[in-house]
């Protein structure tokens, strides 16, 4: 039996800036990820983190078409409306416009957050939860692991916006792989090192280069890197056992004095000035993904 988890890095950047255009960036939104359980080449389950600007573009980027007829389940961080502005209509395509027949209807969405976010999301969302019966919401207890399929996912708090958190993603395995899911932070999660450490892949907001998260509200590489957090996460690079490392998402660095970079170019500076971390921090692409190996 062939099983495996892959992850889609769908979304990485800040959303639409025109500073990412006049670098080349054609294509983004703001930053959302798929994780899919395949056994056999038939899609077990997917977990989709985040649904805001450009994710229905990316997932249609990235995904068979198939997609819309497989086991789904939302996951967001938070209650910024660039985090699930697609949510609706998300849910629209997917319970209402797929099947054998138009009258096909499905039930609605699992959307898991906190108490705090579904205020936003029902706000933003609200026929969808209603009279549309596209969307359920589902109660995340930050620190409380909810299960689904092979995978085991962790919410815990962070400072950024009333009832974010980010997720730790631990597949079912013996291999214990574990997916880091950290955008959208003010400070670093340092209070919950332990359950963060030891990734065999960590998604990781920089959204510039230079410390200002009292100004915008998000973390930086100088702050990812001079506090420690980085090398607390004991990273490790080796795809042979698929473990990749961190990966560098949510950059905009139009706040920095010198302007945004390119990707291959951020990760030019990052290794010049971090020598001891090159081979262990890398920038995401759109549309990137890892694989996972399971055990059958």
């Amino acid at each position: 039996m062939n099983n495996k988890v892959i992850y889609r890095q769908i979304n990485k950047d800040y959303a639409y800036w025109i500073e990412k255009r006049r670098l080349g960036q054609m294509k983004g939104g703001n930053v959302s990820g798929l994780i899919t359980h395949l056994e056999d080449g038939r899609v077990k389950q997917n977990i989709l983190v985040d649904a805001g600007l450009g994710t229905i573009e990316g997932i249609a980027d990235a995904c068979l078409d198939l997609f819309w007829d497989e086991p789904l389940a939302i996951f967001i961080t938070h209650g910024h409306i660039d985090h699930h502005a697609e949510l609706m209509v998300l849910a629209e395509i997917y319970c209402t416009r797929r099947g054998t027949s138009i009258e096909d209807v499905r039930p609605p969405l699992q959307v898991y957050c906190t108490m705090q976010t579904q205020k936003h999301l029902f706000n933003t969302h609200r026929w969808g939860y209603t009279g549309g019966q596209t969307l359920r919401h589902c109660l995340l207890d930050p620190g409380t692991a909810v299960e689904i399929d092979v995978f085991r996912i962790t919410p815990l708090s962070v400072d950024h916006f009333e009832g974010a958190v980010i997720f730790v993603i631990d597949v079912d395995d013996v291999e214990g792989h574990r997916i880091l899911i950290a955008w959208d932070m003010t400070t670093l999660p340092s209070q919950h090192i332990e359950q963060v450490q030891s990734p065999s892949l960590a998604l990781i907001e920089a959204t510039t280069w230079t410390s200002q998260a009292a100004q915008i509200g998000h973390t930086n590489i100088e702050d990812l890197v001079h506090s420690g957090f980085l090398d607390c996460l004991q990273l490790k690079w080796s795809p042979e056992r698929d473990v990749y490392g961190a990966y560098l998402v949510h950059y905009s660095g139009w706040e920095d004095p010198g302007g945004a970079l390119p990707d291959d170019q951020l990760k030019l500076k990052f290794d010049a000035a971090f020598p001891h971390l090159s081979g262990l921090v890398r920038v995401a692409g759109r549309g990137q993904q890892w694989e996972f190996s399971l055990s059958n």
